[in-house]
């Protein structure tokens, strides 16, 4: 590192960037004559590359910076001219993930204007240029003033080191900044997060205030919708221009707090009576850019842009932040996790739109029936977290009864479809026993997938101790590894093969089967994570992937060079029967979406499944039928009553249970029950369907008995879909 001007802190303005634009990773200063003034990169650059680039900018007349890759990093030189329009300084901006667009971005904000101006008026003034004296005495005059304002937003950011809560946060932020302008009122407002705060000066009294805030709200803010930059009103002329018909007795200056898209979504504004001597300054309206522009962070990092609840990086802060107090016995909270059932039947039957409406409900009626001291905040796509402060478990659980029945008191409604609202809850208590943070959250949600098991509109509370979880140890590690699957997309479709056993029995199809791939690539059997699916109610979250998933890759190979129709039948568990309608009107949008013609797809239920939801499955197995689907009873022969109900279930394949089919060469009782079932099925007009044909002797028994399809390891091993879609394209 090279600094030859010790007077000049580069280190507090590279610190200071790099706060405002994290993107940054290094800063290059070179002096006119483009000798290195001072550097700090957190890695290596090509030095004598970036040397060239500054003497060339140095030497160019007209354009005042440019952009060059270094080796893989991107790089912003910027020229830095003196009030007299001298070149004085060349700044080099890197960034090592090469984001050409958010490095032109920040050079192009006004807080970046701003801190670039003062870096440039300290240098010039520890350095003996050629300036007239009342410049320099100028320039001098204005560093003090900006070093009391860098002093200011150092120290906002030291502060929220300690502050545990967005809102507070920004709270603070108001303060300082009214602190440090002296002005008479400081107003922050961000549309769709209750968010509006303000800070009066103390010693002299405010009137009209609320005026004030209405015109800000009402008028200013749609100014700063549609051109998110610093509006002023110093005068009465200025105000008439903006629109403010009412005489307001105040002059004021808004900047705008934007998204992470730059759109305006609130303000930060400063007001001033009439009476006051001065008018706004240029050192005023920085300061409120740069600390609405810190703002803008705040709400970025600590609220979901959805609903304007804090989000869960908020939410952990906090609960960090309690966890520390709940240390003392008799300390105690509660917090409950909560999901949003068939969010994802909603986004599939009527749009993410209408997804994003029910979120928004759901977040409203959360925070109008808890209590006043509580807080909500969204976890994620359709869960929210509450903690419900200095609140026993039977208190939590009275307050989240309430705030259930609330909720499935309302439905949506969305372009003529109706869709019930019900969540699932699950509430852990905090107290000095609990370990941290992660254990607790990880707590929660398994008490809220214990309520989801449970059916919808469910209530499981958890105390940590529960020997129900300690049980569930395994399979609880697997329900995260499940959902962390879902997310980084690491589950895949393998196919088996369903071949006819006798001519003229009609085409070989396979049957979808679920595997999951882990981190290092290695695929993981059903037999280990779909006990805990089942357990903690994901089972319907998966059923939903696969029949998304396994139309999609039916499309593209109808749509592939192999002219030749595959059949495929996918499984369905038990918990996707207790919602028929949405499931079959699911199902009936995924074969318009994907052009796919029904006949080819068939669906499989276990008996056991039908037998516990038996007016359910008649129901969704009728629909099915009806939209030209086939369906198959999975399992058949295992339940105490198979034939006496099998007529109310209008099915097309019997698969009889492999247990039977693997014994049926050497028990003559098996073969009896595989010859009943295949005459009985045969006498309905349905085809038959043996699984476990594990070799040939076990399939030349079936033959003679005249089941019509095998399913084993004898006919074809279970293998990726893709590769099944190959080998039969390579037989088309």
């Amino acid at each position: 590192m090279s600094t030859p001007n010790q007077n000049v802190h580069f280190s507090q303005y590279l610190a200071l960037l790099k706060t405002l634009y994290p993107e940054i990773s290094g800063l290059f200063v070179f002096d006119r004559d483009a000798r290195v003034v001072w550097q700090d990169c957190e890695h290596p650059v090509d030095q004598e590359q970036l040397h060239s680039l500054a003497h060339k900018l140095l030497r160019d007349s007209i354009d005042s910076r440019i952009q060059h890759l270094l080796n893989g990093d991107f790089a912003e030189l910027i020229k830095l001219k003196t009030p007299n329009g001298q070149t004085t300084l060349v700044l080099a901006l890197c960034n090592a993930r090469r984001d050409r667009r958010s490095m032109q971005m920040v050079a192009a904000e006004p807080a970046f204007t701003q801190l670039s101006e003062m870096l440039l008026a300290d240098y010039c003034q520890n350095i003996d240029l050629a300036f007239k004296e009342d410049e320099l005495v100028l320039m001098t005059d204005e560093l003090t003033r900006r070093y009391e304002e860098l002093n200011l937003i150092y120290k906002a950011e030291d502060q929220a080191i300690n502050i545990y809560h967005g809102r507070e946060l920004l709270r603070q932020l108001v303060m300082n900044t009214s602190r440090f302008l002296n002005v008479d009122i400081i107003y922050l407002y961000i549309a769709g997060k209750n968010i509006a705060m303000h800070k009066a000066r103390d010693d002299n009294p405010i009137s009209h205030s609320e005026a004030l805030f209405e015109c800000l709200r009402d008028v200013i803010y749609p100014l700063l919708e549609a051109n998110p930059t610093a509006v002023v009103a110093n005068h009465m002329e200025e105000r008439h221009k903006l629109g403010i018909d009412k005489e307001l007795p105040f002059r004021f200056v808004a900047s705008p707090v934007v998204n992470a898209d730059g759109k305006a979504v609130g303000l930060l504004a400063t007001a001033n009576q009439n009476f006051a001597a001065d008018d706004f300054s240029n050192s005023d309206r920085n300061l409120l850019d740069v600390m609405s522009k810190k703002a803008s962070r705040i709400a970025q990092s600590n609220f979901d842009a959805l609903t304007g609840l804090e989000n869960s990086h908020s939410f952990e802060t906090i609960l960090n932040d309690l966890l520390r107090q709940s240390r003392d016995p008799g300390v105690s909270h509660a917090i409950a996790n909560i999901d949003i059932d068939r969010l994802s039947v909603v986004n599939d039957i009527s749009g993410h739109e209408a997804g994003d409406q029910l979120v928004i409900m759901v977040a409203n009626q959360l925070s109008d029936m808890v209590r006043d001291q509580d807080l909500v905040a969204r976890l994620g796509s359709d869960k929210f977290g509450v903690l419900l402060k200095n609140c026993d478990l039977k208190t939590a659980e009275a307050v989240m009864k309430k705030v259930s029945l609330g909720v499935s008191s309302h439905e949506l409604e969305w372009e003529g479809k109706r869709h019930e609202i019900s969540i699932s809850i699950g509430i852990v208590p905090i107290n000095s026993k609990t370990q941290s943070v992660p254990s607790l959250l990880d707590a929660a949600e398994t008490a809220r997938n214990v309520s989801k098991r449970s059916g919808r509109n469910k209530i499981h509370v958890l105390e940590i101790e529960d020997d129900s979880l300690l049980r569930r140890k395994e399979q609880i590690r697997w329900v995260g590894r499940i959902q962390q699957a879902l997310r980084d997309g690491r589950f895949r479709l393998y196919a088996q093969l369903i071949e006819p056993l006798k001519p003229c029995t009609g085409h070989q199809h396979c049957e979808i089967l679920l595997r999951l791939q882990d981190e290092a690539g290695n695929i993981v059997a059903p037999g280990e994570f779909l006990p805990a699916a089942e357990n903690f109610y994901l089972m319907s979250t998966l059923d939903l992937w696969v029949i998304n998933q396994a139309f999609h890759e039916l499309a593209e190979m109808h749509r592939g060079p192999c002219k030749r129709h595959s059949k495929i039948s996918i499984n369905l568990s038990g918990q996707s029967l207790s919602d028929p309608f949405n499931l079959s009107s699911y199902i009936e949008n995924k074969l318009e979406e994907y052009d796919l013609d029904a006949r080819d797809i068939c669906f499989e239920i276990t008996e056991s499944a039908a037998i516990a939801n038996l007016d359910d499955a008649a129901a969704f197995i009728a629909q099915i039928r009806k939209l030209g689907c086939k369906f198959a009873l999975d399992d058949f022969g295992t339940g105490l009553s198979s034939f006496s109900y099998l007529k109310q279930l209008k099915v097309d394949y019997l698969k009889i249970d492999g247990s039977f089919v693997y014994d049926i060469v050497g028990d003559p009782v098996s073969e009896s029950m595989v010859a009943a079932i295949n005459q009985v099925g045969h006498a309905m007009q349905l085809k038959t369907v043996a699984e476990y044909v594990e070799n040939d002797e076990i399939r030349q028994k079936l033959v003679s008995i005249g089941v019509d399809y095998g399913q084993g390891y004898s006919i074809s091993k279970p293998i990726p879909f893709s590769e099944y879609q190959a080998e039969l394209a390579g037989t088309g």
